[in-house]
């Protein structure tokens, strides 16, 4: 089985298809939008993001996001998803989990000089977001990547800026995973955290290189078979609902740049798949 993290983190960027940069121009007719990705948090090595996308930006009009940046990046937000990501019923984690894995669990928050029990109180998604900002933190991870950066840009330069789901949609999305499944979800995660820097290199050599078969083959694949649930809700069904968002898109004259995650782009569910079913002209740049 491969890592349910690098599912996780594959969701938050994207890839081209054999190509030099990860983004597309989509077209039908005389209409046409730009479908790129980004990783959500880059090391300053990975900088900067390739020519292409900036072009991409200055073409374009409007960005479009996964949500609503200027809310999730508001403080109020991120409180009112920590809450989310906290049980508010009274349960507590070591009560969802094994005794072992509850105490491996405190193992790693010592190793890395921390306080124990500090995931008493969090569901499972709280707790492997926790792990990675810790890992991220260690790792010296610390850029924005290109959702956070265009957005920035747009902002400054009076660019319009849309989101595909409101904050509420996309918080619970995250919020949810591993419940009813804790203690296989969390076992992988701590299994898991050994391997972080491996798995981000190879993410952004995915994104350097192109290689969206081996990123179908080890994430897309693997998280469709062995974590249906998180493939269904994570990705399907979002798909599905920002489908007719797109085609929208696409019957105006105006330019947009539409920045959304890598497992979205590919596979058989993926949005690449769904334009080119329905005729769409996909060019990569």
């Amino acid at each position: 089985m491969k890592s349910v993290i690098s599912a996780i983190l594959a969701i938050c960027c994207a890839f081209p298809v054999w190509a030099e940069t990860a983004l597309w121009k989509v077209s039908k007719g005389d209409t046409h939008l730009y479908l790129g990705g980004t990783i959500h948090l880059l090391a300053p090595e990975d900088l900067p993001f390739p020519k292409a996308f900036d072009q991409a930006f200055e073409s374009s009009e409007t960005v479009v996001l996964e949500t609503d940046m200027q809310k999730l990046l508001d403080p109020q937000t991120q409180l009112m998803l920590m809450s989310q990501l906290s049980y508010q019923d009274g349960r507590l984690l070591n009560q969802q989990i094994s005794s072992q894995l509850y105490s491996e669990l405190n193992q790693y928050l010592k190793d890395r000089q921390l306080m124990p029990n500090m995931f008493i109180g969090m569901k499972p998604a709280g707790v492997m977001l926790t792990m990675l900002a810790i890992e991220f933190q260690r790792l010296g991870i610390s850029e924005s990547g290109a959702d956070t950066y265009y957005y920035k840009q747009a902002v400054a330069t009076g660019r319009k800026v849309a989101g595909l789901e409101s904050i509420e949609q996309h918080m619970s999305f995250i919020a949810e995973l591993g419940e009813g499944n804790e203690e296989r979800f969390l076992r992988q995660t701590l299994d898991d955290m050994a391997k972080t820097e491996t798995m981000m290199r190879s993410m952004v050599r995915y994104w350097k290189t192109g290689d969206v078969a081996g990123l179908e083959r080890e994430v897309v694949n693997d998280m469709k078979m062995n974590y249906p649930r998180v493939y269904r809700s994570l990705l399907v069904e979002r798909n599905e609902r920002w489908f007719p968002q797109i085609q929208t898109m696409l019957k105006s004259a105006e330019i947009e740049l539409v920045l959304v995650g890598a497992a979205h782009l590919i596979g058989p569910d993926g949005i690449l798949k769904m334009l080119r079913d329905q005729g769409y002209k996909i060019e990569q740049l």
